[in-house]
Order: structure tokens, then C-alpha cells, then sequence
């Protein structure tokens, strides 16, 4: 047990210094959003040992896809994952659909219809490691409806996991509310903007 403490101990400190080392690297502006969310910290540091498990299991596919439509682009899972993790910000994903369950929940004919939706840019979806493709139900209403003006904001992000996170994280810009909530009260022009803002670096 003493040899398991002390090796833990020591593999903490040599994570710590290579936190270290790369926080000075951050923009300011970058690292003191850090600092004010630790749990952010947290999550992508696990999500980024998950990764690692995940790497290692022989039976994960090697190509996942990024993007939707013209944008998508072939990447290895790794690169996938990491690409995902980079973007990984506060953000829980209560329930999560197969293109099966979605299909049902929105009133479509099958599966192919929700790929062609993702495809369009109409819905959020991503490759998950264990489910295959996975979509959040909170994109929908109580009668089944996609959230409207979802379909102009989606294709403003590279990857579905990038635009979930940003629509469910509560913005300055947006009086604390997160986009989704505001999509929800019709403010869409006000979301569009602050999604702009984002990709150019204004995330708050």
C-alpha cells in the first residue's frame, strides 16, 4: 500500500508539472477562464484518460467521421477524440438517443432519415465510442419538434460535440442564459451573433 501511495504521489506531481508547462503556454485571457472553472479542468482531464482506456481497445473503429456535409472530413478515432477534447467545456448531456431512438422520439421513417438530417446540419449528433452515433433528445420539444433556428446555428461548428457543448453552456453574451434556452424563446438572432462571436474567439 505504501509503494502504491508513493507511486500515485509521484505520477500526480509529473501530471501537475506538465499541467504546469502547458498553462504557460495559454493566452491570459485563456488561463484565467481556466482557473475560474476548475471542474472544467477536471473533465477534460478525464476525458482525456478515458481516451487513453478507449485507444487501447482493440475493437474501437480507426476512422470516425468530424463535420457534417461538405465539411466533414475522415480523421483516425484518436484524432477524433482529441479534436473533441479540445473543445471540451462545462457541459452535461442528460439524455442521449441512437439514430433509432431519435427517429421515434422526432416522428421520423428510420435512422437514415436522422443521418440525413446530421448530414444537412438540421440536427446535433456525434460518434460516440460505444453506441455508435448518439443524439441529445434536449434538441427537441415535448411534441417531438427540433428547437427552431437549431438548423441555422449547428453547421456554424465543426463537429456536433463542439456545437452541444457551446448551446448548453451559459454565456456573458447572452445574459447567463446558455443558446439553447434562448433558442427556445425565439432570440435566435441574438444566438447567431454570439455563435459568431465565438468562432472568433469571444467565448465568455
Amino acid at each position: 500500500m505504501l509503494f502504491m501511495d508513493a507511486t500515485r504521489k509521484a505520477e500526480v506531481e509529473t501530471l501537475a508539472a506538465l499541467v504546469r508547462e502547458e498553462a504557460k503556454s495559454l493566452k491570459p485571457k485563456d488561463l484565467e477562464r481556466l482557473v475560474r472553472h476548475p471542474g472544467v479542468v477536471r473533465r477534460a482531464l478525464a476525458f482525456a484518460a478515458e481516451t487513453l482506456a478507449e485507444d487501447e481497445r482493440p475493437d474501437l473503429p480507426p476512422i470516425e467521421s468530424i463535420g457534417s456535409g461538405k465539411r466533414a472530413t475522415k480523421v483516425k478515432s484518436a484524432e477524433a477524440r482529441r479534436r473533441l477534447a479540445t473543445r471540451t467545456r462545462s457541459v452535461a448531456v442528460p439524455s442521449l438517443l441512437s439514430s433509432e431512438e431519435f427517429a421515434q422520439r422526432a416522428g421520423l421513417k428510420n435512422r437514415q432519415s436522422v443521418h440525413n438530417w446530421l448530414k444537412k446540419g438540421r440536427v446535433v449528433g456525434w460518434s460516440g465510442a460505444k453506441r455508435g452515433f448518439v443524439f441529445p433528445a434536449e434538441q427537441l420539444d415535448d411534441r417531438g419538434r427540433l428547437v427552431e433556428g437549431l438548423e441555422q446555428v449547428v453547421p456554424l461548428f465543426d463537429d456536433g460535440y463542439a456545437a452541444w457543448v457551446w448551446l448548453t453552456t451559459p454565456l456573458a453574451a447572452l445574459d447567463g442564459q446558455t443558446p439553447l434556452s434562448k433558442l427556445r424563446d425565439g432570440a435566435l438572432e441574438q444566438v447567431l451573433a454570439a455563435a459568431r462571436g465565438d468562432a472568433q474567439g469571444d467565448f465568455a
